[in-house]
């Protein structure tokens, strides 16, 4: 098995981040006239992933899952925009946009709401009973 640069310990996010940062790692060797593609690849493999990962947390009981949903959302939004700045960039900003500007924002996901999410895979705590989170809603989410 192959590990991400930050693994989590749980096979779905981190075998779908190995891949993803595989993806950003040859952003730099891609030709420019395939630099679309490659990022419309990227955005796929992103949503594609949180489809995957947001199951899987479905199936645990992730309490804070409907947090998580919204900053995936969220990130596919900013991936959305930076599709459109992408459109009137020249080759070496559209590497920069891919290879820094996504790859940074998918790296702070990884690094802030998945590694708590991830917390939720080894506890099997029924939150809805303590009254955490799953009774109140904004409690984990502001």
């Amino acid at each position: 098995m192959n590990l991400p640069q930050s693994p989590l310990g749980v096979a779905v996010m981190d075998d779908d981040h190995y891949v993803i940062e595989q993806m950003f790692f040859r952003t730099p060797h891609i030709e420019d006239a395939a630099l679309p593609a490659h990022l419309d690849a990227i955005i796929a493999e992103i949503s594609a992933h949180f489809s995957r990962e947001e199951a899987e947390m479905e199936k645990v009981g992730v309490p804070i899952l409907h947090c998580h949903k919204g900053q995936h959302a969220a990130l596919l939004k900013e991936a959305e925009n930076l599709r459109d700045a992408f459109s009137r960039a020249d080759g070496r900003m559209r590497r920069h946009l891919i290879g820094f500007t996504l790859a940074q924002l998918v790296a702070n996901h990884i690094a802030s709401i998945d590694q708590i999410s991830s917390t939720f895979f080894e506890q099997k705590i029924d939150y809805a009973e303590e009254g955490s989170c799953g009774a109140e809603p904004t409690r984990c989410c502001g």
